[in-house]
């Protein structure tokens, strides 16, 4: 796929937190995707990684994608069970749901 400049440095940006808004059908799934599977391939653990989206459709196909794009460019997928890819609701709801992390 070609990228605009943008959506390249968004992909290459893997030091810090991005916050990623952009209209339907501009390509933000593919680039969340490779950006995740980039951060991947440079070391990072997949249970550091948090990626949520509004809509249960968008998180299946966020997550297929990823999935697809570790096993093109890695030859495995192993481990991405541990990485948060889902709703913001759903991850605010396991925040909810965890038990405190003081007492």
């Amino acid at each position: 796929m070609k990228y605009t400049r943008d959506q390249q440095t968004a992909i290459s940006t893997i030091d810090r937190n991005l916050q990623i808004i952009a209209c339907a059908g501009s390509g933000k799934t593919q680039v969340i995707s490779d950006r995740i599977v980039e951060i991947l391939v440079n070391g990072a653990s997949p249970a550091e990684i948090i990626a949520f989206t509004f809509t249960e459709k968008a998180a299946g196909e966020l997550q297929d994608r990823i999935d697809r794009l570790c096993n093109q460019r890695m030859g495995d997928n192993t481990g991405l069970g541990e990485m948060y890819v889902g709703t913001i609701h759903g991850y605010c709801l396991n925040l909810l749901q965890a038990p405190p992390l003081y007492r």
